[in-house]
């Protein structure tokens, strides 16, 4: 895996993760190159009935300049949406952030410090992981473990040259912009960003402790895959070139294992929000129009997805590429 699959696939998360700290350190420039011998085709969905077409992209948040994702039918259905649908736009997480601070500052004042739950060289092992995020210790080391691991997400490879510029979001929100069609939001973050800040710590830290200890220190995301150390070159960006070619895995994993933490980010972040997205379709089908809804790629992937969701309420997504 490149950077963590949270930054790529879930990084507006990470981002409001980050967004209570002093900006992360400036990034390098990235040794990886990458070749792209094929034409791109992304996975697309179709939702419809009578009067109501929802196109469905799965996406990369962050992605490299140069890498290619777009073609023909990709194009063809950009042009005829009226309206681009995101998991949540800039100002909408301005608003949340403002609105949900007093709470999140309430939970922060109650809670132990990380550092103090942790064994003496888990406690050691922390500061050395902390410090690589580019963040404050204090700052971080008060954050419940699960929000404090999305801020580490978003810290990525000091050489990953991934940017929310070049990521597909941020391009389509441009060009909707541009030709003055509207731009709207599938979910509350502050409300799904809530529900991590109240996770039982208890649990989670224990398997922190016990990550820490057996990790090998040489990068954030090397804590719960070493593997990812070591890649470079197409073997780094494997993940982007499967989704560029429209490759759709039958389980999505997160990169966290299958304990406490790997199952508590799957319930928050994946089930409970695919569940949502899948009656916001249905009750969108009540609106005439062309939607073209793009969100993180991982959403249409596994037995939890967005799509599983859809069929639970007799709704049949069809895969048109």
């Amino acid at each position: 895996m490149s950077t963590s699959i949270l930054s790529r696939l879930l990084a507006p998360f990470a981002l409001l993760a980050t967004a209570f700290a002093a900006p992360l350190a400036a990034q390098q420039a990235n040794p990886y190159a990458f070749t792209q011998d094929y034409e791109p085709a992304p996975a697309i969905w179709k939702l419809s009935d009578e009067d109501t077409t929802i196109y469905m992209l799965g996406t990369i948040h962050l992605l490299p300049e140069g890498f290619r994702w777009r073609n023909p039918q990709l194009d063809a259905i950009i042009d005829e949406a009226d309206v681009l649908v995101v998991e949540t736009t800039e100002e909408e997480s301005d608003g949340m952030m403002e609105a949900i601070s007093p709470k999140l500052a309430n939970v922060l004042t109650s809670r132990t410090p990380t550092s103090r739950q942790l064994s003496p060289l888990g406690r050691t092992r922390w500061r050395e992981l902390v410090a690589m995020s580019g963040m404050p210790f204090e700052y971080v080391d008060s954050l419940p473990v699960m929000v404090a691991l999305l801020g580490f997400g978003q810290a990525g490879l000091e050489s990953d040259p991934s940017s929310y510029e070049y990521g597909v979001e941020t391009v389509l929100e441009r060009e909707f912009t541009a030709s003055g069609r509207p731009i709207e939001s599938i979910e509350d973050f502050g409300r799904v960003m809530y529900g991590l800040f109240r996770v039982n710590d208890t649990e989670v830290v224990r398997e922190l402790d016990m990550q820490l200890r057996a990790w090998g220190g040489k990068t954030l995301h090397g804590l719960y895959d070493a593997h990812a150390n070591n890649l470079t070159g197409d073997a780094y960006w494997a993940m982007e070139h499967a989704w560029a070619r429209g490759e759709v895995a039958e389980d999505f994993d997160l990169g966290f294992g299958v304990g406490t933490i790997g199952e508590t980010f799957h319930e928050v972040l994946l089930n409970r929000r695919n569940a949502r997205w899948a009656q916001w379709l249905e009750d969108r089908l009540d609106q005439p129009g062309t939607v073209l809804l793009a969100v993180g790629a991982g959403h249409f992937e596994g037995s939890d997805s967005v799509l599983a969701k859809l069929e639970e309420r007799g709704l049949a997504a069809e895969r048109i590429n």
